[in-house]
């Protein structure tokens, strides 16, 4: 394993994608097996706990996925009581998002999982070290926007 990570010629991103599909993938088929929520219904719900009042656009512009996805997540969520819309006022083909309090509770019991793996997946690195990825990774998400276009998500 060792020769492919860091034998490819993108072995930086390969290697964060790899680190974040070992993070990911087991603990969204957990969630969505357990609580019956999908993907794009995960990710909303943690863009939601982070700041209500956001439209499906700054979803995808958080998250990186479809539209379609998480608009298709946002109406399995509204069905199941996990969150709600008000339309803008000034502008009734746009809404808003917020959680329902069923929505917090579920956010509120998978969430624990979440970063419990993150604990685990980090448990390798001392404080030290901790802090300088994390500031590391606060810059390379800053420079996001930077280098991908906004047409691509």
């Amino acid at each position: 394993m060792a020769g492919v990570l860091g034998g490819t010629e993108i072995a930086i991103a390969y290697k964060i994608g790899y680190v974040l599909n070992f993070y990911r993938e087991p603990s969204f088929r957990r969630i969505e097996t357990e609580f019956g929520i999908t993907r794009p219904e995960i990710v909303t719900l943690i863009v939601l706990n982070y700041r209500e009042g956001v439209t499906a656009s700054d979803i995808c512009e958080f998250s990186g996925h479809l539209k379609a996805n998480i608009s298709r997540g946002i109406l399995a969520l509204e069905k199941k009581g996990l969150l709600r819309r008000e339309a803008d006022a000034a502008d009734r083909r746009r809404q808003f998002l917020f959680m329902t309090e069923a929505g917090r509770a579920l956010y509120a019991r998978y969430i624990p999982m979440l970063r419990e793996r993150e604990k685990a997946m980090l448990a390798c690195l001392t404080a030290a070290e901790r802090r300088s990825f994390e500031r590391i990774l606060d810059k390379l998400a800053a420079h996001v926007p930077d280098w991908a276009a906004a047409g691509e998500l």
